[in-house]
């Protein structure tokens, strides 16, 4: 019995294992290097940003609210920090592995290190996208309040909302997935909310553009002070606004109240005016002035 292909075998199996043995050295070796590199670095980066003040920066900015709105409470430096230590702890491992003759494992951390900077362009994207939408959305919402906008807020949430939902998509375009469809879906919705808001606006806010030209009419013809008869109401003008326009009145028991008429009402309807008091004082002197003056 012929047991020369079985001891070729073995001896070839014990000379691989000798041959490895020197490359798995070196590969602990330069992962061990690496980790204490990757230690020291992640240290001195750490180091140096927390006694700039980088922490403080990006609370001032917002960066922190913004990363705790998305459950993420780890500071910015110290994520700063893992970030370098990982990338550079794998750079070392793919070259400890491909040294060890493990080619497809370090074929495969090789992808991870070229797909990380991606990952941190999307999050970093993420981030300051949702800081000009939280911004755009506060805007918003001030402006309406000032302009006396009861929806303001929501308004302004779905301004953030439309904002943070590009910026998504962006993102995942720089992670190279095709969002041909998720854009194109998303340009639908966003215009079809957009319309429907547009033609809220265009027939909700007729009435209030006709009182809003009435009243530049009405300011011309009725001053704050004159007396106005408008159907069952009687009082003084006190100010003409935008829309509405104030009359001081006499309730039933006597006491004074205001009451706000559309402007578009007061031309609409019979308006019985009278001259305030103060010029019918004014033209009662006149005439006083005028009688006694001595005849030529």
């Amino acid at each position: 019995m012929d047991f020369q292909p079985l001891v070729n075998s073995l001896t070839q199996t014990f000379l691989e294992i000798i041959n490895f043995i020197p490359r798995l050295i070196n590969g602990l070796i330069i992962l061990i290097i690496g980790y204490l590199i990757s230690w020291l670095v992640r240290w001195i980066v750490r180091f140096i940003l927390r006694h700039i003040g980088f922490e403080q920066v990006a609370e001032r900015t917002g960066i922190h609210n913004t990363m705790r709105g998305m459950r993420v409470n780890t500071g910015l430096p110290e994520i700063i920090a893992q970030i370098v230590f990982y990338f550079l702890l794998l750079s070392f491992a793919a070259s400890a592995l491909r040294l060890m003759a493990f080619t497809a494992v370090a074929d495969l951390l090789d992808n991870v290190l070229s797909f990380l900077p991606r990952a941190i362009g999307a999050a970093l994207l993420i981030i300051f996208g949702s800081m000009l939408a939280r911004f755009l959305g506060n805007t918003i919402m001030t402006i309406a309040d000032n302009v006396n906008i009861t929806y303001g807020r929501v308004l302004g949430r779905i301004i953030e909302y439309m904002v943070v939902a590009f910026v998504i998509v962006l993102a995942v375009s720089t992670l190279g997935v095709d969002t041909t469809i998720l854009t194109t879906s998303l340009t639908i919705i966003i215009a079809s909310a957009g319309l429907a808001v547009a033609l809220t606006f265009a027939l909700g806010s007729r009435e209030s553009a006709r009182n809003v030209i009435a009243g530049y009419y009405v300011r011309q013809n009725f001053q704050p002070g004159q007396q106005l008869t408008l159907g069952d109401y009687s009082g003084t003008v006190r100010t003409t606004s935008g829309a509405y326009t104030v009359l001081e009145v006499t309730g039933e028991e006597g006491q004074l109240r205001t009451i706000s008429l559309p402007n578009s009402l007061l031309l609409q309807s019979a308006v019985a005016g009278q001259e305030t008091s103060s010029e019918a004082t004014n033209q009662a002197n006149d005439k006083t002035e005028g009688s006694d003056n001595p005849t030529e």
